[in-house]
């Protein structure tokens, strides 16, 4: 075997090894994870998508947790493609629009999960209006964020917090995508930490 031919197997024997390695932490945090935290706790997540890059994340969860799922819908916004999207959001954000959204009935939740893409900087409008037009007394906000750009986190959560008119916001998580390998055994990570 000359040089070259070496060389490619040795790159895909390291792939094979790295595959190995990817599915083995998946394994190991599918198998070995608690979120005792949140198993007693009346639980629901909420999310608007468009995309569809935050409803993955929301049925992840889900998955996890087994627990409601609902989604936060628009119809301004359907059927938009990503230019349209933008100026039309570039014009509301400045005028400090509420779209009007689906009434969702969060009384009987002790936690929340809202799940938001990130527009410029900033949650999307429809969740906005989710935040502003329910009541969160005595609830527990965790909020997770899709994003395609540069984002600031603290921001976001700040931008819950303010809208919701509660300070029971736990840590965030926040993905620039559903399909990365590693998304998922960070979410597992993220779920197994939240303490209430």
């Amino acid at each position: 075997m000359n040089k070259k031919a070496i060389f490619l197997l040795g790159i895909i024997f390291a792939l094979l090894v790295l595959i190995l390695v990817v599915f083995f932490l998946n394994w190991h945090f599918n198998k070995h994870i608690s979120f005792a935290g949140l198993s007693n706790k009346k639980t629901l997540i909420v999310y608007y998508s468009h995309s569809n890059h935050t409803e993955e994340i929301a049925k992840m969860i889900r998955q996890y947790l087994n627990c409601d799922i609902t989604e936060i819908k628009s119809e301004e916004y359907e059927n938009k493609n990503a230019a349209e999207l933008t100026n039309l959001v570039t014009e509301q954000i400045k005028k400090n629009y509420l779209p009007q959204t689906n009434k969702i009935n969060i009384s009987d939740y002790n936690i929340i999960f809202v799940g938001s893409p990130v527009w410029q900087g900033n949650i999307s409008l429809p969740v906005k209006s989710f935040l502003i037009n329910n009541n969160f007394d005595n609830k527990t906000i965790i909020p997770f964020y899709t994003f395609g750009g540069f984002v600031n986190k603290s921001k976001l959560d700040n931008q819950v917090k303010e809208l919701s008119h509660t300070d029971i916001v736990l840590p965030s998580f926040l993905t620039v995508c559903y399909k990365f390998t590693f998304t998922k055994t960070r979410l597992i990570r993220w779920l197994s930490k939240i303490t209430l």
